[in-house]
């Protein structure tokens, strides 16, 4: 029967669409952690930083460029955090877009699969009528006088 072939392609098509929609919100709460992650990770930077700078005191030498080579550092990093923290940010409207996109479908698919359980549902209500009106059905009614023929 054609609609039921129809029914089970709408189903596995909602299937994939469902799973595409699973994958697309675990990618969409993956970019949010990692983006929190960068910013906190930023932060500390900067807080660490501040601190350093803010150190009163005499120091040698030797103690200062240490200290200012480590300050280097924390200053580099909180600047690749930054940077982290603002591509994981643009990541995660490209997954939250691709979310949307992939519950349209979802959707779409969800109401294909009910369209196309009421055609078979209809189909079967139409053969039933056929049968008891006494009418062979279809190509198989027709097969059958051709080979009692």
């Amino acid at each position: 029967m054609r609609e039921v072939r129809r029914l089970a392609l709408v189903q596995r098509q909602a299937l994939i669409a469902r799973i595409a929609r699973q994958q697309a919100l675990r990618g969409l709460a993956k970019a949010l952690e990692d983006e929190a992650r960068s910013r906190a990770l930023a932060e500390r930077s900067h807080a660490l930083l501040a601190a350093i700078a803010s150190q009163p005191g005499a120091t040698s030498g030797g103690a200062l460029a240490e200290r200012e080579a480590f300050a280097a550092s924390l200053a580099k990093l909180a600047r690749q955090a930054n940077a982290a923290a603002q591509d994981a940010a643009r990541q995660s409207e490209w997954q939250a877009e691709t979310l949307a996109k992939a519950e349209l479908r979802a959707e779409r698919m969800a109401e294909r699969a009910g369209q196309a359980r009421m055609a078979v549902v209809q189909a079967r209500e139409r053969r039933a009528a056929a049968d008891e009106a006494g009418a062979q059905p279809g190509a198989r009614g027709l097969a059958r006088k051709l080979q009692n023929s």
